[in-house]
């Protein structure tokens, strides 16, 4: 059987082979030498050093677009092994018919074994809901065409390493991995243009038709089954495991996603639905070819039948055979033929009336019947399949959520109360006069005249477009196509409803779930309070009740950390969720926490299933959300295997999480609350030192912007054509207060020095260590929220690299203020590195985990060579008098090279 280091050996030096091949064997010796530098560099040698620097700086612009695209070229193929492999074992488990951990099964072993009783998980699983939301990434970096090559590439790969393949046939297929490589060494990596929105749509789409469509099916049967095993007579939720997007309805900052962009978005993800279910329907109906005689149609369904009009096919089909479970499919998907057909974003940007699209409820109700009618015979297996396809799925494919900026609603409400003589200066009201305004607006009736008014700005004009949509689309297509309204940069209760007001007087309110994000540390802290307030105000009172006195509040890591620095931010966090919980355990409302989580640990990212476990006890409660970005779509989705793997993880930590108040299972900590609060006193004194640390750093210190600036690619970053979305939330220069908190991580990723994923936490242990290190092991082991914080900590000073990040220190023009900025950051990291492994006990970063570690080790001395590159372009594109010379191109398609190449090494853009 192959082994994973000889497949990667072999698809590097089949890489070298196409380099030699389509540039030339000196300049792949050169690539040779740089890596052997390199990779001798790591092992102490300084002369290697000093060599691998000479090498890069003798490179000219062609060469270092060579070299780096051989680097970035090497590290798709070795993510695309090391995704081969992992399928591999996962299968291989399978057949051995072993339980892995992490799975639905093992949970449901789990929650018996602790004594959860039938009905307690039957009212478990009555609240049970997860919801993945999919949102574009600004820092995406690789182009759609890259990605079908990679795709194709992948499925070589993985018969090559399927050790099922004659020797004919391992021929046959080494010659297609070198005709792929050779086509994506052929094939420009940077992008010409930023993708537009539907582009990036159609990405997401993408994951949604090729890998979601069947893996989610797949966890609902594997719910099934193992409820059959470990609970007989439990049934299984419906509609409990579903998806959503943010990509085309996410409007915070980004100008292009206008109301008819959203429409297209909705067509696009309607039009994907009815393809794929009008598809299967046509393929069941071959199958049902049943004898009345033996399977009777239901007569509900036979009743419908009877008193449809048919198409003319239909009727030709029903003089032809006698088989009336056939008829009704292949109806079923005559009627989705023709909602193909319709002009959905005619009909949702116009007044006009239209007959009544098609109905998924409709659809939902015959299947189901007949699903019912054909189980005694066992003969309802491909029915189910696609009956759960449109439970799932419905004729949306995914719930679009809408996004937009507080600041900006605010000001669309202001300008529309002035262009109606209702309040003359809204949106610069304090928060208690907004209220008040708001409030009295609520408890009266709707304003005569809110057509167009050639007094507003068109950004007005287009957000009040923005209400008529979302009317317009749940009256015309149903409330389930449209997720919630999430409201960025919540302040204060008015924000909220200041969106309740608009979407009424649009006629979008009732139902509709309107998120309040909280972003900042201060926003976090205000959040329970905001929250008391809207839940006893009257107007809002009534909202609820129309939602079913549902709550979804959304928590954002990305600001949070830029804000106050990575330990404030996470404890910032679990105390929000904690005082939220209450909150609305108080007022007797559902709550859901929708995670705003990110691909790196600056932004929340980290082992899924880790970081639901250690959730505050009585905050999950069987219902979660969480948005997966980017980058991360594409490493855990991107394969049906991987994804059914990463999904069940997800699924089943939310069960175990959601009991996780009961007894035996809990942290130590809840079980004695004098440790707990001797735990809380501790890190609450240790997150405000690592936040005055942080804070004192980035936002205090004269000249850290400038170092910021220089010592990364940010700059570089901001004019790539990576996404539809600005790197920036308002315009002017670049400042941490309104850079978008990906491209801030990102730059400092690229860097290697990872800075926002561990700064201040050395200082904070450190205050702690020499008086009460038992504390702090103690809470290691026994809180797993305080692990989870250390141990993602650990993985990314494992993948941050000073010495690395020293060469983009002297970039800097300012000397002294590269240096001495330089001497703190690499002082905080040995001071975090040094008390993460005493506090720990851990030998070296990562010990535990020896399959990561060895992983990170095996790629560095590959990523190395490639920041080499980087610095060395950014030198003399800043040494240019004009940026914009001729000259500076050649420049920076090296540097998009080599973003490509250290996101890929590293596995994490932003």
């Amino acid at each position: 059987m192959m082994e994973l280091n000889t497949l990667i050996h072999e698809l590097g030096e089949l890489l070298g082979a196409v380099m030699s091949a389509q540039e030339s064997p000196a300049l792949f010796q050169t690539e040779e030498r740089i890596r052997l530098a390199a990779k001798a560099r790591r092992e102490g040698d300084e002369e290697a050093a000093q060599q691998l620097t000479a090498e890069v700086r003798a490179l000219s612009a062609d060469d270092a677009r060579a070299v780096a695209a051989a680097f970035a070229l090497y590290f798709d193929l070795v993510n695309l092994a090391e995704e081969a492999n992992r399928v591999r074992i996962l299968r291989q488990r399978a057949e051995d018919e072993k339980v892995d951990e992490d799975t639905l099964f093992e949970a449901l072993a789990n929650l018996k074994a602790r004594g959860v009783t039938p009905e307690r998980l039957t009212a478990l699983l009555a609240e049970f809901k997860v919801e993945l939301v999919l949102t574009a990434h600004p820092t995406e970096a690789r182009r759609r065409t890259i990605q079908s090559k990679l795709q194709r590439l992948s499925s070589h790969i993985r018969a090559l390493y399927s050790n099922q393949l004659s020797k004919r046939e391992q021929a046959a297929v080494r010659e297609a991995i070198r005709a792929e490589i050779t086509a994506l060494w052929l094939t420009d990596r940077n992008r010409t243009a930023r993708p537009a929105v539907d582009d990036e749509v159609k990405i997401g789409l993408f994951f949604v038709e090729e890998v979601f469509w069947e893996a989610l099916p797949r966890l609902y049967a594997d719910l099934e089954a193992a409820l059959a095993h470990h609970y007989p007579g439990v049934r299984a939720p419906t509609h409990w495991l579903t998806l959503a997007s943010w990509i085309g309805g996410d409007r915070d900052g980004n100008p292009n996603v206008t109301a008819r962009v959203t429409a297209d978005t909705l067509r696009l993800h309607r039009g994907l639905a009815v393809k794929r279910h009008a598809s299967n329907l046509h393929e069941l109906a071959r199958r049902l070819s049943f004898d009345p005689r033996r399977l009777p149609l239901p007569d509900s369904v036979q009743a419908w039948f009877n008193a449809r009009e048919l198409p003319p096919h239909i009727e030709f089909l029903k003089t032809r055979y006698d088989e009336p479970y056939r008829l009704v499919a292949s109806l079923l998907a005559s009627d989705l033929d023709r909602a193909a057909d319709e002009d959905m974003v005619g009909h949702l940007l116009s007044e006009t009336k239209i007959p009544p699209p098609a109905n998924p409820a409709t659809f939902n109700e015959i299947l189901a019947h007949m699903e019912q009618a054909l189980a005694p015979r066992h003969a309802e297996a491909e029915l189910r399949r696609v009956r759960r396809q449109f439970e799932i799925f419905g004729l949306h494919a995914a719930r679009l959520d809408v996004r937009e900026e507080s600041l900006r609603l605010s000001s669309t409400l202001g300008e529309l109360l002035r262009a109606l003589n209702l309040s003359l200066n809204f949106e610069h009201d304090t928060e208690t006069g907004r209220l008040a305004t708001l409030s009295n607006l609520l408890g009266s009736e709707k304003p005569a005249a809110l057509a167009p008014n050639p007094g507003i700005t068109a950004d007005t004009a287009e957000t009040w477009a923005l209400f008529r949509l979302l009317a317009r689309a749940r009256n015309l297509y149903g409330r389930e196509l449209l997720g919630p309204f999430v409201i960025s940069m919540t302040r204060g209760a008015a924000d909220v409803l200041t969106v309740l007001l608009l979407a009424r007087w649009a006629g979008c309110a009732e139902g509709l779930w309107i998120v309040p994000l909280f972003e900042t540390v201060d926003d976090l802290e205000n959040a329970p309070d905001i929250l008391t307030t809207l839940f006893t105000h009257a107007e809002y009172q009534r909202h609820l009740a129309a939602c079913g006195r549902e709550q979804m509040v959304m928590i954002g890591y990305s600001d949070s950390n830029k804000d106050g620095g990575y330990l404030a931010a996470n404890w910032a966090l679990y105390q929000a969720q904690e005082r939220i919980a209450q909150v609305c355990q108080a007022h007797q409302v559902k709550l859901t926490l929708f995670h705003g989580r990110g691909g790196t640990v600056a932004r929340g990212g980290g082992p899924a299933n880790r970081a639901i476990r250690a959730q505050p006890p009585g905050t999950v409660n069987g219902r979660f959300r969480v948005t997966e970005q980017g980058e991360v779509i594409a490493s855990r989705y991107g394969d049906p295997d991987l994804a059914h793997r990463h999904l069940e993880q997800i699924v089943s930590a939310v069960l175990l999480a959601s009991v996780s108040a009961a007894d035996d299972e809990q942290p130590t900590a809840v079980r004695r609350p004098s440790v707990m609060a001797e735990w809380r006193t501790a890190i609450s004194d240790m997150a405000a030192r690592a936040r005055a640390e942080y804070r004192q750093l980035v936002f205090e210190t004269p000249g850290f912007m400038e170092f910021w600036r220089h010592a990364t690619p940010i700059d570089e970053i901001s004019r790539l054509r990576l996404g539809s979305r600005p790197t920036a939330r308002r315009k002017g220069p670049l400042q941490v207060t309104n850079i978008r908190a990906i491209p801030w991580v990102f730059s400092w990723m690229q860097s290697r020095f990872n800075f926002p994923s561990w700064y201040g936490l050395g200082t904070a242990l450190n205050s702690l260590i020499t008086n009460n290190q038992s504390l702090l092991t103690e809470m290691y082991v026994g809180w797993p929220f305080f692990r989870a914080v250390l141990d993602n900590a650990e993985m990314s000073l494992l993948k941050a690299d000073m010495g690395i990040a020293e060469l983009y220190a002297d970039l800097v023009p300012d000397k002294t203020l590269g240096a001495e900025t330089f001497a703190r950051l690499r002082a905080e990291f040995d001071r975090t590195r040094d008390a993460l492994l005493t506090v720990t006990g851990h030998s070296e970063l990562m010990q535990p985990d020896p399959i990561i570690q060895k992983s990170v080790r095996l790629r560095n001395p590959y990523v190395d060579p490639l920041n080499y590159i980087q610095v060395e372009m950014l030198r003399r594109l800043r040494a240019l008098p004009d940026p914009d010379a001729p000259e500076a191109e050649p420049l920076r398609d090296v540097i998009v090279l080599t973003i490509n190449g250290i996101a890929s090494g590293l596995r994490n853009t932003g």
